[in-house]
């Protein structure tokens, strides 16, 4: 428990994408992880990019810490079951496991973790496991004779980075293509720490802007240009804006946010979801030999021919299409936001019970800002809460350590005041 997908992984090869010193799980102890960190290698500093398995550990020492430490009123139970459906009554939650119990409670927090990724043309139904894999975090089984195989990833981000590294690592030698519709690449961190300075004059800029995409993109220019006659980067200006996304997404109406998702959105997630620089230079590296090659394009159509997929390719810069066979696709899309279309029975249920409900950009759960779910019913929805990734529709920057732990000591500071009374 208390690791999810992205920390479960028992590779050593992938690594965090933040610095050690910046994935506490405590707030108010900045140094927690990385004190942890320096019982294993003490050689490690706040700016070491550490194993994402190690930061799995690490999260599973402290819910063992949480749990031996516990009041003595707190009963802490871990259950290994699946919950089948949650149904809510005016002042409690009801939960029912698919094994049949039945689990009563006050309050109930929705703390599901990422989905797998989308299948946008439906490749699961169409191609089966024996050339498709729609979930690259699953345990894998392992093909030692298809070491030469040629292998198409859907996506170029961080996902895509992390499996091609993975691949080769593995001793994969065949040809790696990843498509995405721009080609866009996730930027390195720097490979010192840096303390970002904010400039209040800037970030006032911002918030007292009128909101728009095109306002907050020309403030983030004007100071960008300020900066090159300084030591400082676009990082500094990523780190200097991080602590005010929540309120600057507030702030833009639906027709906004629509134009932020779809001019914007990619190039702020490249530069402000980075990579550590280890991987990203052996990534480099391996793009410079010609085993992967990047594709600026969307994938339209796939035949199978003579037990070879026939990939069509609409290239983003020509308009023309590219014909390509590999043996296998991989879905590196990221994960699905997209509650209405989750192929999960919970979130179903959810939906249809009015339960929770779904932003208008797909981007998550809606919630109020104690972090109860928004629904339509008129009573109960002060008994459940969501934190997690999904977050992001309501507050835009929810999907790293930093804002998730601080969401966390929200609620559970709230859930302790209202069950104490």
């Amino acid at each position: 428990m208390a690791r999810g997908l992205a920390y479960g992984t028992s590779s050593s090869f992938h690594l965090l994408n933040v610095p050690a010193g910046n994935m506490s799980a405590y707030a108010d102890e900045p140094d927690h992880f990385l004190n942890y960190c320096k019982l294993h290698n003490p050689e490690t500093t706040g700016a070491s990019f550490v194993s994402r398995q190690l930061y799995g550990e690490y999260l599973s020492f402290v819910l063992d810490n949480a749990e031996q430490h516990a009041q003595p009123n707190v009963v802490f139970e871990r259950l290994n079951a699946e919950v089948e459906s949650i149904h809510q009554q005016k002042d409690s939650i009801t939960v029912k496991l698919t094994d049949g119990s039945i689990l009563d409670a006050d309050h109930t927090v929705l703390a599901l973790g990422n989905f797998a990724p989308a299948d946008p043309l439906r490749l699961n139904s169409i191609l089966g496991k024996a050339h498709y894999v729609r979930d690259p975090w699953l345990p894998a089984r392992k093909h030692p004779s298809l070491a030469n195989e040629s292998i198409l990833l859907m996506g170029s981000g961080l996902t895509a980075l992390d499996i091609a590294i993975k691949l080769v690592q593995q001793g994969h030698k065949g040809p790696i293509h990843m498509v995405s519709r721009r080609g866009l690449l996730p930027l390195p961190h720097r490979k010192t720490s840096r303390h970002p300075i904010a400039d209040a004059t800037f970030l006032n800029k911002l918030l007292n802007s009128k909101p728009s995409t095109s306002n907050y993109m020309r403030i983030i220019r004007s100071e960008l240009e300020t900066l090159k006659h300084t030591d400082l980067d676009w990082r500094d200006i990523i780190a200097a804006i991080r602590p005010l996304t929540a309120k600057l997404w507030q702030s833009l109406d639906n027709a906004e946010r629509r134009r932020f998702l779809r001019h914007v959105q990619p190039y702020w997630d490249i530069h402000r979801h980075r990579v550590a620089p280890a991987s990203f230079e052996f990534f480099e590296q391996l793009c410079e030999s010609g085993q992967i090659k990047i594709i600026a394009g969307r994938l339209k159509g796939i035949s199978l021919f003579k037990n070879k997929l026939i990939t069509a390719i609409n290239l983003r810069s020509t308009q023309e299409t590219l014909s390509i066979g590999v043996d296998r696709i991989i879905n590196c899309t990221g994960p699905n936001t997209n509650i209405k279309h989750l192929n999960e029975h919970l979130i179903t249920q959810l939906i249809k019970s009015k339960i929770v409900k779904p932003d208008d950009h797909n981007l998550g759960i809606l919630v109020n800002n104690d972090l109860t779910v928004v629904n339509d019913l008129k009573t109960g929805a002060a008994t459940l809460s969501y934190i997690g990734p999904m977050l992001k529709a309501t507050y835009w920057e929810a999907t790293a350590v930093p804002e998730l732990r601080m969401y966390a000591e929200q609620l559970a500071t709230q859930l302790t005041k209202h069950l104490n009374h």
